[in-house]
């Protein structure tokens, strides 16, 4: 992926966020086929910037890998939990690294509480 076409996904999300729009991100970039959280990459930072006004919720999906397997098109009913976090308040001298960090952390905090 080039930069201008990340770059481009990231301008294409902040306006389809528009003033009462919602997105759901996986920051990590795809779904983990285990379950597990991994490494965030920087799209989400790069959203926090061109839109500080949104809130960023963190939420864990419990079961998500059972019930919407990767690769798959329809979710399996199963029984879930989606556990909601606080906003995630952006701070404008944050260092990339330690933003996708702290964001990381706070959604392994809901899932610790499962």
């Amino acid at each position: 992926r080039t930069r201008e076409s990340a770059q481009a996904a990231i301008t294409q999300m902040a306006a389809a966020m528009g003033t009462l729009g919602s997105l759901i991100v996986f920051p990590e970039g795809t779904r983990s086929t285990d379950g597990e959280i991994g490494p965030f990459r920087s799209g989400l930072f790069h959203l926090s910037r061109a839109r500080p006004d949104v809130e960023l919720i963190p939420v864990y999906l419990q079961n998500l890998n059972r019930i919407l397997p990767k690769g798959e098109l329809l979710p399996v009913p199963m029984l879930s939990r989606v556990i909601f976090g606080p906003p995630l308040a952006a701070i404008a001298s944050e260092d990339k690294d330690v933003f996708l960090a702290r964001a990381r952390q706070a959604l392994l905090e809901l899932k610790a509480t499962t």
